[in-house]
């Protein structure tokens, strides 16, 4: 990406969204450290945890679409999924990367349109083995930013 193209990043604004997703992950990991059935013996457990995780995930994707939006020749991508692939496009993020985090896109969507398929033992799931996921956002973002 050109100097240009870089410079045209609203850094605090990435920044801002990498500190939202460092809070929501920190806050997901008090529930990483529950039995299963802990996690899912109270509501509350369940309705926080989902809240933070899409606060997370929509921090990820604003971050993603903001990158792009800055580039000409991308265009408006319509679907958050092509938006994270995208990434690749531009050396943002590396292409197995971006492969496994994809599916973020579309748990987005069911934690705000279809939340009420949204079954507390696969969001226990998600927070107990995909958290890391978020690292490794940073990461790249982090390195991308830098280099």
């Amino acid at each position: 990406m050109s100097n240009d193209l870089k410079k045209a990043l609203d850094r605090d604004k990435i920044i801002e969204r990498i500190g939202d997703i460092k809070e929501a992950t920190k806050e997901l990991k008090i529930y990483q450290d529950l039995r299963e059935e802990n996690f899912l013996s109270k509501k509350e457990n369940f309705y926080l945890a989902s809240y933070w995780l899409r606060i997370a995930i929509e921090a990820v994707l604003t971050i993603a679409t903001h990158i792009l939006s800055r580039i000409p020749t991308n265009g408006k991508q319509k679907d958050y999924t092509q938006v994270i692939l995208s990434l690749v496009d531009y050396n943002v993020l590396p292409s197995d990367f971006a492969q496994k985090i994809k599916g973020m896109a579309g748990y987005r969507n069911r934690l705000v349109h279809l939340y009420w398929k949204v079954r507390p033992e696969e969001l226990y799931s998600i927070v107990k083995n995909d958290l890391s996921d978020f690292d490794g956002f940073i990461d790249n973002i982090t390195r991308f930013l830098n280099s």
